[in-house]
């Protein structure tokens, strides 16, 4: 089979992508497409002759390219399809879809090309004036999208797919009552996306229904007994057995009916995740995912005051907080805190031991970050100066703790906030609230699972966008070797100046990215059946088995040193009260002794419970990078082409994270500082977290 290429235009295009099912290349791939020039490449059949995908950019843009999908059966009927310009949203899909190779010639509207039939192949004509193809922005897409992008991008890929039918969305009828609307909400949320979620989610109704009713056959006559003796105890059991058949028997049904609903939406689920989406399981339903429209959204929320800022020309009675940050008065929070990353950095007692002078600039700063990144604390400084702060008392901070305790704040941009902090920071202010009144109750001090879903949503989005423009040099621009000595500089500096999680954290970020980019490239290039998947999949399988198991074994070491601790507490408690009983005065010496015996409990717990935080840390890292490579590497608004670059580009990133984060580790290992953590050590590092996470409230 030979393709005939000529080439009408100024540009020059050389080889980007290729994806052969079938056939090899007879003609060396490199050779270039020369502007104004006749090209021809050569390709030898295999037993289903010769098919596939090959796409080609211009030398000097890249922005300009050229994709063919072809189907040269030996058999069957030839199919051929091309674009010139810029490239299709989906080349994959129109390899399926390509129309039939006539002897005559074919020109599609937009394609910039035409092409027609040969004796022994196909002969393609670029057209003169080419389109070139610009990388969409949040902006772009609010400006030329007439309607939610979301919206836009499902229903052109189902009108393209007639064969995708998504189920039916949540009740939206305003005149359904209350009941009918959560009804439906819930049969959403619940849906399973395929026949195998399906079944593990009957597995579980029909174990938690039987778990139910064994416990209330043995509950029942129990409490019955205690209650009437004998004939409690029968009557109990009646009951039990009545009630437990009935739990049994109701979960194992909707379990079934789980099952069922599974079974159900296997169709649809083959067909999306053909078409690349993603399961929304809010709504119960296979969406596209559109990063763009995503980051639109995110800077549209007015209820998002991170970036809140007073004002360029804010009047503030003093500026010595945001002079020593070295910024305006009207900076905004981010930059707030840039700012004091940055000169924390530089006079970090990690990077000055010893240096009195740069421990307290530290402790200055942190004084002054905790106050401007407080709205309330922000506002009485720029009324009142600090005299206004003298009244106010002081708390600490969850999120700048945890970010100061791992070194985690250079992550910050790669991995967003923490879990573990926003968890801390939702209790806390639950804590600080206060009863109305005296007859009101007040709320319990548990976090809140809606704000802490919106700002792990909100994580997501911006961990991918940042993804997005540390690739897109490379993506776009090609440049790889200033890629490579860009990434390699930035993943230098992260692992040596984030303490010693640094190094870890850089290297397990690095797998991370590696697992999702090999699996979505088996995907995509090698089908989901085969064995380059199965092998992604098992080495993703088993870096999330070992997350789990290094965090329930700390999870255990912990626990066990709290016991140590409450067994500590109660015997001091005990001598206090022994002493009191033989009439002897609990004197001051006593009672420091006693909490020095304490304090050496918790010093010697306290690296146990250091890396059991860490292990939840990665663990909330790992299931974060998932989602966040998801919308990285599924985003509708570019084409698959770009798509398959981004998941190539990730590919590399991860091992330069991994190679940086070894040669990182092994330059700690060789200085002689220990990767574990001593007593002494956790300590420090605990003492100085928290001194740095201080503020005036």
């Amino acid at each position: 089979m030979i393709l005939e290429i000529q080439n009408d235009s100024d540009c020059s295009f050389s080889l980007d992508g290729e994806l052969l099912s079938s056939g090899q290349w007879k003609t060396e791939k490199s050779t270039l497409i020369a502007a104004g020039a006749n090209t021809k490449f050569e390709f030898s059949a295999q037993m289903e002759g010769v098919n596939g995908l090959i796409w080609w950019t211009d030398v000097a843009t890249h922005s300009v390219y050229l994709s063919v999908a072809f189907q040269f059966p030996k058999i069957q009927k030839r199919c051929f399809n091309a674009w010139a310009g810029l490239p299709p949203p989906n080349l994959k899909t129109e390899l399926r879809e390509a129309p039939r190779l006539g002897k005559e010639k074919s020109e599609p509207e937009g394609a910039c090309c035409s092409w027609i039939a040969t004796s022994d192949g196909v002969k393609l004509t670029i057209f003169k004036e080419l389109p070139s193809f610009a990388a969409p922005t949040a902006a772009s897409v609010a400006a030329n999208a007439p309607m939610d992008n979301a919206a836009a991008a499902s229903e052109s890929s189902e009108a393209a797919d007639p064969k995708f039918s998504p189920p039916a969305r949540v009740n939206e009828d305003p005149s359904a009552d209350d009941a009918g609307r959560e009804a439906a909400g819930f049969m959403a949320q619940t849906r399973p996306k395929d026949a195998g979620d399906g079944f593990v989610r009957g597995l579980k109704t029909a174990g938690t229904g039987l778990g139910a009713g064994l416990a209330m056959a043995v509950a029942a006559p129990v409490c019955g007994a205690k209650e009437g003796g004998v004939l409690g105890f029968a009557k109990g059991l009646g009951l039990g057995i009545v009630g437990g058949a009935g739990m049994a028997i109701g979960g194992t049904v909707a379990g079934v009916a789980q099952v069922g609903r599974g079974i159900g939406m296997a169709h649809t689920a083959h067909y999306a995740r053909r078409e690349e989406k993603v399961w929304d399981q809010e709504i119960g339903q296979w969406v596209d995912a559109d990063l763009c429209a995503e980051e639109q959204a995110l800077e549209g929320e007015n209820s998002d005051d991170e970036d809140a800022a007073n004002g360029e020309g804010a009047k503030v009675k003093e500026t010595e907080y945001y002079d020593l940050l070295k910024v305006k008065p009207g900076a905004t929070a981010s930059e707030i805190k840039k700012a004091y990353y940055k000169e924390a950095r530089i006079c970090h007692p990690d990077k000055n031991t010893g240096d009195e002078e740069a421990t307290k600039k530290f402790q200055k700063l942190s004084e002054v970050y905790q106050v401007l990144s407080d709205p309330d604390a922000r506002k009485k400084y720029d009324r009142e100066g600090k005299e206004g702060l003298q009244e106010m008392n002081v708390k600490m901070d969850p999120t700048l703790f945890f970010s100061l305790l791992f070194g985690s704040d250079h992550f910050v941009p790669w991995t967003g906030e923490l879990h573990i902090a926003m968890q801390a920071d939702s209790i806390a202010k639950a804590m600080e609230k206060e009863p109305q009144g005296e007859d009101e109750e007040q709320e319990s001090p548990m976090p809140d699972s809606a704000s802490i879903k919106k700002r792990q949503q909100r994580r997501q989005v911006r961990c991918a966008v940042h993804l997005r423009e540390k690739l897109d040099r490379l993506v776009y621009g090609r440049e790889e070797e200033g890629w490579n000595e860009q990434m390699r500089m930035e993943a230098h500096q992260l692992a040596t100046d984030s303490g010693q999680f640094g190094p870890d954290l850089l290297n397990t970020l690095g797998e991370m990215y590696q697992v999702r980019s090999e699996i979505y490239l088996a995907n995509e290039l090698a089908g989901r059946l085969s064995m380059s998947k199965r092998k992604a999949s098992l080495k993703q399988n088993w870096m999330k088995m070992h997350h789990a198991l290094n965090f329930y074994q700390n999870a255990a070491g912990s626990a066990f040193r709290v016991k140590k601790m409450h067994d500590a507490a109660k015997n001091a408690d005990k001598e206090a009260k022994k002493l009191q009983i033989e009439g002897k005065e609990v004197d001051a010496e006593v009672q420091e002794e006693q909490a020095k015996k304490i304090e050496a409990v918790f010093d010697d717990a306290l690296p146990m419970f250091m890396k059991t935080a860490w292990s939840y840390v990665v663990r909330d890292i790992d299931e974060t990078v998932k989602m966040v490579a998801r919308k990285f590497l599924q985003d509708k608004s570019v084409p698959w082409q770009i798509r398959v670059r981004r998941a190539q580009g990730l590919e590399r990133l991860g091992r330069i994270f991994c190679e940086e984060g070894q040669k990182a580790a092994a330059e700690m290992a060789a200085s002689g500082e220990s990767k574990d953590l001593a007593s002494d050590s956790a300590k420090a590092a605990f003492q100085e977290a928290f001194m740095g996470s201080m503020q005036q409230k």
